[in-house]
């Protein structure tokens, strides 16, 4: 199953501040975590969700019943997020 946690936005109303994520509670138990880097620039995520700076957004993820439960975390690198979403960080 592919999961894209940063889906493109409708921008007609400009770009939101982050996205809404699910508990990181809720992947500390997960046995397989996945993260992607945000992946924009100038602050902005791939879907157009402005983080601000720096773009050291992460999106971690578990399935948990079928379905993606997400949430953002910074980090400098893959692993740190991972380990961040562990720690409920």
């Amino acid at each position: 199953m592919r999961h894209n946690p940063f889906p493109a936005l409708s921008l007609r109303h400009g770009a939101p501040m982050g996205r809404h994520g699910d508990n990181l509670a809720n992947l500390q138990d997960a046995k397989r975590l996945h993260a992607r880097h945000q992946g924009g620039g100038n602050g902005y995520d791939r879907g157009g969700a402005y983080w601000g700076a720096p773009c050291n957004v992460w999106a971690v993820w578990a399935w948990i019943d079928g379905e993606a439960c997400t949430a953002y975390v910074r980090a400098w690198s893959r692993a740190e997020a991972i380990e961040k979403a562990r720690r409920n960080d």
